[in-house]
């Protein structure tokens, strides 16, 4: 939901710069809901994403002097956002020297083996729109933006058929991959 404030971006930028906390919060609030759907469609529960949200906004915080700078703050606060996950994945799936996700163990290997095939099944299930925003934005990069203008739709729409996507993925690989962990 956007935040209406009477503030353009640009104003709110040079006040958070100064050290203006309210007009930071004005930002948080913006740029919440955003920053959260993407941690949490990479993390593993809601109270890792809620803390990487946290680590994002510190950062933006920290660097405030440099606001002045930024031309799209969104932009910029979702590099933030990607760079703080690509930092948490690599920790948690570290890669070995080909570039692909390290495995210590035959079972960790059969676990990685089951999880891919189960999210290829749960992309499967997905509305033929959804399944193909998924690939556009999660297998091949695309931003919202290129997606809406590629399928001719809109950019809201686009992000709203992703987020559908990422929860039914979710559902389905909470119900299954649970399923497939106590049976190992």
């Amino acid at each position: 939901m956007p935040v209406n404030t009477p503030y353009e971006e640009e104003e709110i930028l040079r006040r958070i710069a100064l050290g203006d906390e309210k007009v930071f919060h004005i930002l948080y609030l913006r740029h919440f809901s955003k920053v959260y759907a993407m941690a949490v469609s990479y993390l593993p529960d809601a109270v890792a994403a809620q803390d990487m949200v946290q680590e994002v906004f510190a950062r933006v915080w920290l660097h405030r002097q440099k606001l002045h700078g930024i031309l799209n703050i969104e932009a910029w606060i979702i590099a933030i956002s990607r760079n703080l996950l690509m930092n948490e994945l690599r920790k948690a799936y570290p890669l070995d020297v080909a570039g692909h996700v390290a495995i210590n163990s035959t079972q960790d290997t059969l676990n990685y083996r089951e999880l891919e095939k189960l999210l290829a099944i749960a992309i499967t299930m997905l509305s033929s729109r959804q399944q193909e925003i998924y690939r556009l934005s999660r297998q091949e990069g695309y931003s919202h933006k290129q997606i809406a203008e590629r399928l001719g739709i809109s950019v809201d729409m686009s992000r709203e058929h992703l987020s559908k996507a990422l929860k039914n993925i979710r559902i389905f690989l909470a119900g299954k991959y649970s399923q497939v962990s106590i049976a190992s």
